[in-house]
């Protein structure tokens, strides 16, 4: 289970750095902290963005769209993957150390 968590920390590094460089690329350095997580689902693939929103509204339960999924949207998105990814890989080097 540990492991599985570690591959998790360090897939969620990839994408915060991933997510970090597309906002640079953009707008530049300041633009890390302005480029939201659903513009870049959005341009990734629109399709599925809208596939999530509908099956989330009308089979799971709507109030978990919108203020839920929608306000984790808004928010920057190298910080939405960079800050679980910080607490995974710290508990992963925590759990190694005890050893």
């Amino acid at each position: 289970m540990r492991f599985v968590l570690c591959i998790l920390g360090w897939g969620l590094v990839l994408a915060a750095l991933a997510a970090a460089g597309w906002a640079v690329s953009l707008a530049g350095p300041a633009g890390i902290l302005q480029r939201p997580l659903g513009e870049l689902w959005f341009k990734l693939h629109v399709g599925s963005l809208n596939l999530v929103q509908a099956v989330v509204e009308r089979y799971i339960w709507p109030p978990l769209w919108d203020p839920g999924i929608s306000s984790l949207l808004q928010l920057p998105a190298a910080l939405v993957f960079a800050v679980p990814a910080a607490v995974l890989v710290a508990f992963c080097h925590f759990q190694r150390r005890k050893k």
